[in-house]
């Protein structure tokens, strides 16, 4: 630095220079008092350079039961998987249940009817019913019972399946580029929700047969908007669930269409429980995002009973009614 000077005691020490080009002396106690408040500046700094990490107890103790029934009312195989829960560090896929029986019943205040479908093991935990022609599970309106069995514990839930979105056409538009956007083609799927309020959806959307699974893509409705209490009713989804049905890259960003990509999107009915369970999980899966406002990991309440402990296990079963549409760009 210019005027930097060290010379015996007796000479000023000189830093830096004033105005008119000429070194300007430091004061001594000055320097004293820096040098001494110095080692505080420093701590602070060590602590930001030095990081340990802390493995919290997940408490797991044992694995459960863990099921995931989402049916509907399509003519086609229709598939509950079974499986074990795993502590939360475990770094793997869960382990299939392949030793339990499932069966599907229409009910009638909770009460089982001869209307029933069996459901059997095809391998991995996998148990499917596969319908005849034109064969479905029901109607909506209708109820229906869950019955699992597993060695000596049974498993039960009852749900019913609600009315769905009308699909009026899935558009592709081009859009400029903005903050958070790439300049292309996107999908957008525009929905009636009906009349009546309480109607809640799932909206599931494939790119070229590839479900969209990251957690920025997971697109659910209520009354055509995001969550109870809007007071809206009848209307046409709102945009930003219209367009929640493109895909999105690692950070999240929306993702443009290509030439020739097939999209289909598939709207399903659920139930209230269910709607909170996917909201939960919703909550769940977008966490890590807030720093000190995240929210605790916690399991979505499931709906399914252990007779025994008559308490919830983990996992849900809804029965829905499914709207659907496909289109190719280009054509």
């Amino acid at each position: 630095m210019q005027g930097k000077q060290f010379g015996r005691a007796t000479r000023p020490l000189y830093l830096k220079t004033n105005s008119a080009g000429h070194s300007a002396p430091l004061n001594k106690l000055a320097m004293k008092a820096y040098f001494r408040f110095l080692p505080l500046f420093l701590v602070p700094l060590a602590f930001f350079s030095c990081e340990d990490p802390v493995v919290l107890e997940s408490r797991f103790e044992q694995p459960e039961l863990v099921v995931d029934a989402w049916l509907n009312n399509i003519s086609e195989p229709q598939t509950i998987l079974l499986t074990e829960s795993q502590d939360y560090y475990a770094n793997r896929l869960p382990t299939p249940v392949t030793d339990a029986q499932v069966i599907v019943c229409q009910t009638v205040d909770q009460v089982p009817t001869s209307t029933c479908f069996v459901f059997d093991h095809q391998g991995e935990g996998r148990y499917v019913w596969t319908p005849t022609d034109g064969e479905t599970l029901g109607e909506v309106g209708t109820e229906f019972g869950l019955g699992i069995q597993r060695g000596d514990n049974q498993y039960v839930s009852v749900t019913t399946m609600n009315r769905t979105a009308t699909i009026d056409s899935l558009s592709f538009q081009f859009e400029e580029e903005a903050i958070g956007l790439e300049e292309g083609l996107y999908a957008q799927i525009y929905a009636r929700d009906p009349v009546g309020q309480g109607d809640a959806y799932l909206i599931r959307s494939t790119i070229n047969d590839t479900l969209l699974l990251r957690p920025a893509e997971l697109n659910i409705a209520y009354d055509a908007t995001f969550s109870p209490g809007t007071n809206t009713d009848g209307i046409t989804f709102i945009f930003p669930i219209r367009f929640n049905i493109n895909r999105t890259d690692d950070d999240g960003a929306p993702v443009p269409l290509e030439e020739g990509d097939k999209v289909g999107v598939e709207i399903i009915s659920l139930s209230q429980e269910a709607y909170l369970f996917l909201r939960i999980v919703q909550e769940q899966v977008n966490n890590g995002q807030s720093g000190l406002f995240d929210l605790p990991v916690a399991n979505s309440p499931g709906n399914i009973i252990n007779l025994e402990t008559e308490e919830n296990i983990l996992g849900f079963f809804n029965v829905a009614a499914s709207a659907r549409i496909e289109r190719t760009v280009g054509e």
